[in-house]
């Protein structure tokens, strides 16, 4: 973090009406302020037009303007602190989805849209241009998907678009997927709703919604952002418009449905004009109004000539409380932060600046949350570390007295899910000035699964905190459930995918893992399925991860496997979708591969460019040695599925134990076969080997013994009397073992 700029008195206010101090941002006016680089050129930040803090985080995202090759966003982790961290992230596909963007907006979800300042990237008079969707989980974001606009393949990481406001010039989160767009083209302000997403990379809008208030004009001024607010509690938008530089809020709870409009660019769910809605002119400037943020009823605006900022009362009669005078011209994004200071960027000298000003009597901020590692503010993040492998947390965190005021008690909850019964906790002790500690509050039970963990700070001494925007910390974590012992075995007969216990780990809701009705051999109900070859996306190098239960190994020994059936055919000689099976004993923080195989030494059929679903006879068994974990107490094993776009992988039966038959299925030197394969009554046992002194045992999933012949005399073998399913015919000659699967129908 650059040295502090210590600006004069003088240049501190041009404006200061006198009231009571209400509100912290208050304290900017009338009281020195100094301003702090947070970040500059040497963390990549160039020309930036906006910025926003991920929900109940200290993670800052910067918007970067770019160039027609698209723009780019610089996180800074840990904003402003000692630690701080910054990442500069580029989508490959930002030179259509987010070319010279304006203005981003965070949700609460973690996911966040922005738009651009651009007719349309398919050149002439199109206009099929509009606000973007993306994830902030940065294990996806502008890391899947990446190429240089390969036909057929994903477009980048973008969750989702909508094409009908070009040259947009600002946007606010409403809720869940829906945002505010000034539309810069058409000059008015749209509600859209994505309505979810259609998964990183696809393209398909459909289920897309707007709302067109077609009577609620704005015009745009070239190259400034007219940057916009919602006031989610009085349902006030509050917006610019640019060229006659006045500041407006609509209610939007008014506007009336008159009419459907005919979207140009695509298909829509809904696309309605909406007329009549409230409008208020707040402010009319004389120089040039641009970003915009608003807090528990004060109203910032900075000003992109002067690089001032506006603070406005909204309690009541909208009022101009004071300006704050900068000094930096170039202002434009502004945002409140998570400290209640107030941050902003400055495109032409591209930096962002933190305004601090006069420090609070008491400010008690969660830094972060230490325990679990939380991982994502989403619940469905891309990764494949567990946080939790006994099925307790115990959360601790980082808390620190930012305020002036020694803190002796901090009442404190969190809740696990947005749950209805949050956990209370008080905190006594001594934390004086600048001084932080660590807090544990009591453990409860969680089940398997992802999770967001809420951690909130309540009460401060007893009395409410003055800035509260940093009393709530959220992160996500992923719990199993405490271990299982073995035998364990999975057949995939119930229809909940993944099965009870299991985690599976995607982003990608189109071509995915599933439950599926092709059982293995033909003999049972259900298989797990992996998509490689639906859809025109070429979805190649995509991962796909399905995560047991944690096992207990303590009992295991040399004959512990893991077993399981595999299915695929390849969609032509060229393609190589991949299957690898790896193994962690430390919670899945490092992963050892046991099994991996890939195109021709995966498949159990012929190539074919039809949709592969197998026949009874298009199944393999395969067996990994478990020898190497005998005596751990937790281990987790995971089935990776790696695409080439090729064609469907298939596993069932997945049997992890003692079987007594996990001998190299080279022990003999001669091998044996059985037939018939299904078999209804008798099976022939055929062998080059002399079966005199032979033992045989028909051992079922679960590896237990069901028929055993200690001495062969007959060759065909009576399987009448077991019932339907698959079996392992076992075959030991002279202290050597080998199997042969075959089915009983």
């Amino acid at each position: 973090m650059k040295k502090s700029v210590l600006l004069s008195t003088a240049l501190m206010f041009m404006l200061v009406i006198a009231k009571a101090q209400t509100n912290y941002l208050d304290n900017y006016i009338g009281n020195p302020i100094t301003l702090i680089t947070i970040g500059a050129s040497t963390n990549l930040v160039n020309q930036p037009r906006d910025l926003d803090f991920k929900p109940n985080s200290n993670e800052l995202w910067v918007l970067n303007y770019g160039s027609t090759s698209g723009g780019s966003n610089v996180i800074f982790y840990n904003a402003g602190l000692s630690n701080q961290t910054s990442q500069y992230r580029k989508d490959s596909h930002t030179s259509h989805f987010m070319r010279l963007p304006s203005a981003m907006a965070f949700g609460d979800n973690g996911k966040w849209a922005a738009v651009s300042e651009i007719q349309s990237t398919n050149g002439g008079t199109s206009t099929f241009m509009g606000p973007a969707y993306w994830t902030s989980d940065t294990s996806v974001f502008a890391r899947v998907f990446q190429n240089n606009w390969v036909s057929g393949f994903p477009l980048g990481s973008h969750y989702d678009m909508l094409h009908q406001s070009p040259f947009a010039m600002g946007i606010a989160h409403d809720s869940a997927s829906a945002y505010w767009v000034m539309d810069g083209h058409n000059g008015n302000i749209c509600k859209y709703d994505f309505t979810g997403d259609h998964g990183p990379g696809y393209d398909n809008h459909a289920n897309g919604k707007i709302w067109r208030y077609t009577d609620v004009t704005v015009a745009r001024v070239v190259g400034v952002p007219s940057h916009m607010i919602y006031d989610k509690v009085n349902h006030w938008l509050y917006y610019i418009d640019g060229v006659s530089k006045t500041i407006k809020r609509m209610n939007t709870l008014t506007g009336t449905h008159n009419g459907n409009l005919t979207a140009p660019n695509e298909s829509l769910a809904l696309y309605w004009n909406m007329t009549g809605a409230t409008v208020e002119v707040l402010d009319t400037l004389t120089t040039q109004p641009c970003g915009m943020d608003y807090y528990n009823g004060r109203l910032i605006v900075s000003d992109y000539t002067t690089g001032d900022i506006y603070l406005y009362n909204t309690t009541g009669v909208v009022t101009l409380t004071g300006i704050i005078v900068t000094g930096h011209p170039g202002m434009m994004g502004v945002k409140v932060g998570p400290d209640g200071h107030i941050w902003c960027v400055n495109r032409t000298e591209s930096k962002v600046y933190r305004l601090d000003v006069t420090v609070p009597l008491t400010d008690v901020s969660i830094v972060n949350i230490t325990s679990p590692s939380v991982e994502n503010f989403m619940p469905s993040f891309f990764s494949t570390a567990f946080d939790i492998c006994d099925g307790n947390i115990t959360p601790a965190i980082t808390i620190s007295n930012n305020g002036t005021t020694t803190v002796t008690s901090v009442d404190l909850q969190y809740t696990i899910d947005s749950g209805s019964f949050p956990i209370t906790y008080t905190w006594t002790g001594t934390l004086n000035a600048g001084s932080t500690t660590s807090v544990t509050l009591p453990s409860s039970t969680v089940v398997n699964g992802s999770h967001i963990l809420n951690v909130t700070i309540l009460n401060v001494n007893g009395g409410i905190d003055d800035i509260d925007l940093n009393n709530t910390f959220t992160g996500s974590f992923r719990t199993v459930n405490p271990p299982v012992s073995i035998p364990f075995t999975e057949l995939f007969t119930t229809t909940a995918f993944p099965p009870a216990g299991w985690n599976y780990v995607n982003y990608n809701p189109n071509n995915k893992l599933s439950r599926v009705t092709a059982g293995g051999f033909g003999a049972s109900v259900g298989s797990m399925k992996m998509d490689n070859y639906s859809g025109n996306e070429d979805i190649t190098g995509q991962k796909d991860y399905l995560m047991s239960p944690v096992l207990d190994f303590t009992a295991a020994n040399s004959s512990t496997y893991l077993r399981f059936n595999v299915a695929h055919a390849k969609y032509s000689t060229a393609s190589n979708d991949a299957l690898q099976v790896v193994v962690s004993t430390d919670c899945g923080n490092t992963w050892t591969s046991v099994y991996n195989k890939s195109g021709t030494l995966l498949s159990t059929a012929t190539a074919t460019t039809t949709s592969f679903t197998p026949t009874a006879a298009q199944w393999r068994t395969d067996s990994v040695s478990m020898a190497s974990y005998v005596g751990q107490a937790n281990v987790i094993m995971m089935f990776t599925l790696t695409s080439n776009f090729g064609n469907n992988v298939y596993i069932d039966d997945i049997f992890i134990g003692d079987v007594s038959t996990g001998i190299d299925e080279f022990a003999f030197e001669n091998s044996f076969s059985v037939s018939p394969n299904p078999v209804s009554s008798t099976i022939t046992l055929r062998s080059s080997l002399d079966l005199q002194n032979a033992e045989i045992k028909f051992i079922n999933l679960l590896g237990e013994t069901v028929l055993s012949q200690i001495k062969i005399t007959n060759t065909t073998l009576d399987v009448s009397e077991l019932s339907n399913g698959i079996y392992f015919l076992q075959l030991r000659v002279n202290n050597k073992y080998q199997t042969q699967k075959f089915i009983k129908q």
